[in-house]
Formats: structure tokens, sequence, C-alpha cells
């Protein structure tokens, strides 16, 4: 019954997101971090993502918490990719970036596993970027590992 839940926020938050408030680039980024959650909505955490989207008790840190977080900070991450499209105008693909957040809310270990826009611009910029978000803290558990994808195409 829970995941049913979660899955209806979910959808209520991407059907929000698609509206026309947020501009044409944000919602292909926000349209990602839809997909990323539905996923792990719909699955569950697997072995690179522990508890954290289960709401396991240990280390519990709620997926909508990071969703928000990322939500909040988009206007940085669209910056990195507008930065770059200025010299490049045909610019598009993905950053898939995981991380790490620790008890104390800071993240590290930002690793990017997948880039396809060919910018080592973007992928510094989007990991520096990603490293400097701070959630809250925690008084038991583990680090917690999440992977979002950032999808980014230049408006037509």
């Amino acid at each position: 019954m829970r995941s049913f839940f979660a899955r209806l926020r979910l959808r209520v938050f991407c059907e929000q997101a698609c509206a026309d408030r947020i501009p044409p680039r944000m919602r292909v980024v926000v349209g990602a971090i839809c997909g990323a959650l539905a996923f792990f909505a719909l699955f569950g955490a697997d072995p690179g993502l522990p508890h954290a989207i289960a709401g396991a008790p240990r280390g519990h840190l709620d997926a909508f918490v990071v969703r928000d977080k990322i939500k909040r900070d988009l206007p940085k991450i669209n910056r990195c990719y507008e930065s770059a499209l200025r010299s490049e105008p045909e610019l598009e693909g993905k950053v898939s970036v995981r991380f790490a957040v620790a008890r104390a809310g800071t993240v590290n270990g930002v690793r990017v596993l997948e880039n396809t826009t060919g910018s080592p611009a973007v992928e510094r910029c989007v990991a520096r970027v990603v490293g400097t978000f701070r959630f809250p803290s925690r008084r038991k558990g583990q680090s917690v590992r999440f992977t979002f994808p950032f999808v980014f195409a230049p408006q037509r």
C-alpha cells in the first residue's frame, strides 16, 4: 500500500512539473528526475541504493526530500548546460550522477556514471553542483547512495 501512495505522489509531482509554469528546458531535467523516481518507487531500492527509497528505518532518507532538494537546485544544474550551450548550440545529452549522502547531510563520493553530451565542462559543472547539495542530518544510519540522470536538450 505504501508503494501505491508513493507512486501516486510521484505522478502528481510529475504532472505539476510538466505544467506550463516550468520553462521547456527545465521540463527535460524534471522529466529525467521523475523517470528515476518512478523507477525507484516501482521497484524499490537496489543494492546501489541501500534502503533510501524503500524507507527502511536505518539511515532513513526519504526520496522526496532528495527530489525536493534537486528540484530547488535545478536552476544551478541548468546553468551548467546553458553556459556550454552558448558555444555549442546543438549540445544535448544525459549526465547521470551517483552520489552519497552522509549522516551529517553532506554529499560525498560524487561520480559521473554517464555523459552523453560530449562536454567535459557540463560533466564537471554538474558534478560540482551536486557536490554542494546539503540534506537534513540523520541521527543514525550509513551513507545513502542515489543516482540521478539529468537530460539536456536545446529549446527548439
